[in-house]
């Protein structure tokens, strides 16, 4: 196997990751408006103090958690080592606020669906080509 194909596979996994990353945050910020509107709508039907405080703060979270997957998705884009640690926190930090909705909101299997982006990326992060394209031990 030549330089050039091993940059070529390199160069197609690095976009697949930063797709896979930038999907993550589109989808977190439209989780973001959800929960958001969805606070708006329990302080008008039930008033205030009626948890809206707590949908707001998931909000708050998971625009922030938003932002930083942006932001790993550009530090992968430019080859940077912080890239990879940050896309690798990034999915900890999903898959622990989907448990979290898993064990606070009623169960339904569908809640299962938020593990499987983190496990995506998680896959694609461990490929040994990502790994040496972001310096990665």
């Amino acid at each position: 196997m030549n330089a050039s194909s091993t940059t070529t596979t390199s160069d197609s996994t690095l976009g697949l990751l930063r797709g896979l990353l930038l999907l993550e945050a589109a989808g977190l910020l439209v989780a973001t408006i959800f929960l958001s509107l969805l606070a708006g709508g329990m302080e008008d039907l039930r008033g205030p103090g009626s948890g809206e405080t707590a949908l707001r703060f998931a909000a708050g979270g998971t625009f922030l958690a938003a932002i930083l997957a942006a932001v790993a998705s550009r530090g992968v884009r430019r080859r940077k080592g912080w890239g990879w640690t940050l896309g690798a926190l990034m999915q900890v930090v999903v898959a622990i606020g989907t448990g979290i909705a898993i064990l606070v909101a009623e169960w339904h299997p569908a809640l299962l669906a938020g593990f499987a982006v983190p496990t995506i990326v998680m896959l694609v992060l461990s490929t040994g080509s990502v790994r040496r394209a972001l310096g990665q031990p």
